[in-house]
């Protein structure tokens, strides 16, 4: 889910801050610059690891800046395709039920990629799962038959549930599009730094890196449906 980029840019101080520690002044500068922003093709920026490097201050003619090559780590939240991580829901729709992990909101599971025999019930704008039977029917019940079932039947997704989930897809969006893309910072321990990309902020309308998960598996879906299980098997 966690991983680092090797980034290098060129820092800008402002002269009001001369007096701090320069080490501390590019950290704060690095953080403001990065952190809870969208590197294209990268991911999510959280922090600043450490500074591997940075030249001495330059100021520019006019300016009254310092500026600093520098190259440094940064964490990175970008979970591969296939990794399962736990996440809290946040909202529910027609169109399937958005994920928080806190940090990073644009996490959404469709209602294709719930388990089977799930629906959505719009008079609680939640969705819900029914245990299937077992033998299982060779003809899988429409939503209609689904809403019908027994409400005692029923395990609800509730709002503010913690679930587990898997990823599928990530989307990017290039929110400014006008702006030449350099190759990205390889995301990998011990990678070569590349030109910077500008990180991108979170912006309305389509965000510029979201993910698309599942909970399909077996294991995967509401903590407490599994805890409960568990919990069976003992008394047992």
């Amino acid at each position: 889910m966690f991983t680092f980029c090797i980034q290098k840019d060129t820092i800008r101080v402002e002269a009001k801050d001369f007096g701090k520690d320069p080490v501390a002044a590019l950290r704060e500068e690095i953080h403001r610059r990065y952190a809870n922003k969208i590197i294209p093709d990268v991911g999510l920026c959280i922090s600043l690891l450490d500074i591997l490097d940075a030249s001495e201050g330059a100021v520019l003619y006019g300016d009254g800046c310092y500026y600093y090559k520098t190259e440094f780590r940064l964490i990175i939240f970008r979970p591969y395709i296939g990794e399962a991580f736990v996440g809290k829901v946040q909202s529910q729709s027609e169109q399937g039920i958005t994920v928080s992990v806190g940090f990073f909101d644009d996490i959404l599971i469709p209602p294709s990629l719930l388990p089977e025999y799930s629906a959505f019930d719009p008079q609680r704008r939640a969705f819900f799962w029914v245990v299937p039977p077992d033998p299982a029917p060779e003809v899988r019940p429409s939503e209609d038959e689904l809403r019908s079932a027994d409400p005692d039947t029923r395990l609800y997704i509730e709002r503010r549930d913690w679930i587990r989930i898997r990823v599928e897809e990530e989307h990017w969006d290039d929110a400014n599009p006008t702006q030449g893309k350099a190759p990205p910072p390889a995301p990998a321990p011990g990678a070569d730094g590349g030109a910077p990309q500008a990180p991108t902020p979170a912006t309305k309308g389509r965000p510029p890196y979201r993910l698309v998960c599942s909970m399909t598996e077996s294991g995967t879906g509401v903590l407490e449906w599994w805890d409960e299980g568990d919990e069976e098997e003992e008394q047992a």
